[in-house]
């Protein structure tokens, strides 16, 4: 078991909240050997940080928000992602292995610019723009429980 950090939309976030399933397979971000390797994080804190950061930016390209579900799952490795990025495939996953959520405040400084510049690109294509860079630097990600996700736009 490994913690993952899984990129969804608001919709999907609801649909899983209601349904209890996330079905998989679907893209994750983990700390890996390839992670590590581009990143250099001092401690497994940071490490986790800056997968989640990453599993942001995915989201953020992909639907628009920010937003991260933190779960503990077996992934397998996706041979098709950038390994620098910690890239993993997850399973079907229960609403009951989120421990955590992860989401920009609603006024978050630079989101609506990012989230137009990012649109629609993968991820290495977004993560150096000078929008994303500006979110990553002036917007931190706020920690939520599972418990609180209709309070992220969703419901």
């Amino acid at each position: 078991m490994a913690l993952v950090l899984v990129p969804i939309s608001p919709d999907q976030l609801a649909d899983w909240a209601d349904t209890g399933i996330l079905a998989g397979p679907r893209p994750g971000y983990a700390v890996t050997p390839g992670l590590r390797s581009a990143f250099a994080p001092s401690d497994e804190e940071e490490a986790e940080h800056i997968a989640a950061l990453v599993a942001s930016i995915a989201a953020l390209a992909a639907t628009g928000h920010r937003l991260v579900a933190v779960v503990e799952c077996s992934p397998r490795p996706d041979t098709t992602a950038d390994p620098d990025f910690g890239g993993v495939t997850v399973p079907d996953l229960a609403w009951a292995s989120v421990q955590s959520l992860f989401a920009d405040a609603p006024d978050a400084e630079g989101l609506p610019e990012a989230a137009s510049a990012a649109a629609g690109l993968s991820l290495t294509q977004a993560w150096d723009l000078p929008e994303v860079v500006r979110l990553l630097a002036e917007a931190d990600l706020l920690w939520h429980g599972a418990g609180e996700w209709r309070q992220l736009g969703t419901g």
